[in-house]
């Protein structure tokens, strides 16, 4: 059931029209303590029939209604309309290019939901979790993480969608931030921006995650920086990262990081991971691709999904992944993190390369903890244990024990770059080794 004001916020309607709706019998609703209640399937079909009803969208009413269209590239997926008025998409053409459209939002056997639509594009930019949002925010003279990312016009370095204002004459080859400075891109769309105009456009205001980052443009390298949080520990676990994947992976199955600054101020580094014709799709978009049968579970329902797109050697790429991050502890591999890559050009998707894998090493719990001898962890994509996970793996082939010999000191050594985690490395030391030895016993019993 949803709220007036959320019903008016998915019609882009108000919540005085949302009333006269449900009173000629429009949308159905029912009263509780005085408040109306709106059922959720009545707004979904009020969407359907608002969107089919011709292939362009209406025109605006007045000067705070702008046209886009929607944008993978140089492909036009989709016509919008913007309220600055309302901040929010009002409006989503009937008409869409299914092929370039972003994966698991518009599918030719699914409802246009401008609601869907919505949900993607928001998510698109800062989470409101991210630390440090209050002065970001305040920085950037904008209310919330939204203004961004349409200052921006949703340019990213994760995709290649961006929204082109009708008559604008803008192009991608001249705005993207893989190919042009980010100064030059800023000032290429300011005129343009619905929102943000005291802002500057820059792949930070589309980059997701709660750890603070930002972006820079050296030559042809676009360049993540990101911080840490808890003793800024994470920085140098993604250095722990890189040099077990190293050991046990092909190149082409990780994302390498590099550590910049020292102690408790240091950053990691990592290079985008996409060309200026891919596409990152989050597993959790990946699962909402085709209608699956209720029966599947979260892991069968995502490499059915990922075979539907063609994808080859998408187990190989779960069984890699779930056992590094089983080795490090990782608590953070969520449905945002993992995925697919697709070009856009020709639609081929491929396993995503392991990346953000920062969030591990028991860096989320107390000394008192460690000490305890805490030496498990909870999972977050397939099954939150740990040992359940372990189960889905079913080919340890790769898995070469002897390039491990050293990792553990070598993973210690990183560590004990950072002198506020010094009472913490002789826990670490024995919780990883305690991991470590447990995987080798299941490879060699595999």
């Amino acid at each position: 059931m949803l709220t007036t004001k959320e019903a008016a916020e998915l019609l882009g309607i108000t919540p005085r029209r949302v009333q006269e709706l449900i009173k000629n019998g429009a949308l159905e609703a029912r009263k509780a303590s005085g408040v109306w209640l709106i059922d959720k399937d009545s707004v979904d079909t009020r969407l359907r029939s608002v969107t089919k009803t011709g292939g362009r969208p209406r025109r605006g009413h007045g000067k705070s209604e702008i046209a886009f269209t929607l944008m993978n590239r140089t492909y036009e997926v989709a016509q919008l309309v913007y309220s600055t008025s309302r901040k929010d998409f009002t409006h989503i053409g009937a008409d869409i290019d299914y092929a370039h459209a972003p994966i698991g939002v518009f599918g030719p056997n699914s409802p246009i939901s401008l609601d869907s639509f919505r949900i993607w594009w928001r998510g698109r930019g800062i989470p409101l979790a991210r630390i440090g949002l209050a002065s970001l925010l305040a920085e950037a003279a904008v209310d919330v993480p939204d203004e961004l990312v349409q200052r921006n016009l949703g340019l990213s370095l994760s995709d290649q969608y961006w929204i082109r204002p009708q008559g604008s004459g803008l192009t991608w080859e001249d705005i993207n931030f893989f190919n042009n400075a980010f100064d030059d891109v800023s000032l290429s769309i300011a005129p343009f921006a619905p929102e943000g105009k005291a802002a500057a456009a820059k792949p930070d205001n589309t980059s997701d995650g709660n750890l603070q980052k930002y972006w820079t443009c050296e030559g042809e390298r676009r360049i993540l920086h990101k911080a840490g949080a808890h003793l800024d520990q994470e920085p140098y676990n993604e250095l722990v990262a890189t040099a077990l994947h190293s050991r046990i992976l092909n190149a082409c199955d990780c994302v390498p990081y590099s550590l910049e600054g020292t102690g408790t101020s240091a950053l990691s580094t990592c290079d985008v991971f996409l060309t200026d014709e891919e596409e990152y799709v989050p597993a959790f978009y990946v699962n909402q691709h085709a209608n699956a049968d209720e029966r599947l579970t979260d892991y069968e329902r995502y490499v059915a999904n990922c075979e539907e797109l063609g994808v080859t050697g998408v187990k190989d790429a779960l069984d890699r992944m779930i056992v590094c991050d089983d080795i490090i502890a990782n608590y953070d591999r969520h449905w945002r993190n993992f995925g697919l890559v697709r070009n856009v050009n020709t639609q081929a998707c491929r396993p995503a390369p392991i990346f953000d894998s920062g969030s591990s090493l028991w860096c989320n719990i107390s000394l008192e903890e460690l000490r305890a001898g805490e030496h498990s962890f909870t999972s977050a994509q397939f099954h939150s244990s740990p040992a359940k996970q372990m189960l889905l793996v079913e080919d340890m082939g790769w898995f070469d024990c002897d390039k491990l010999e050293g990792f553990v000191d070598e993973a210690i050594e990183i560590l004990s770059r950072n002198d506020a985690l010094t009472a913490r490395l002789p826990y670490l030391k024995e919780a990883l080794t305690w991991r470590l030895e447990r995987m080798i016993d299941i490879a060699e019993w595999s």
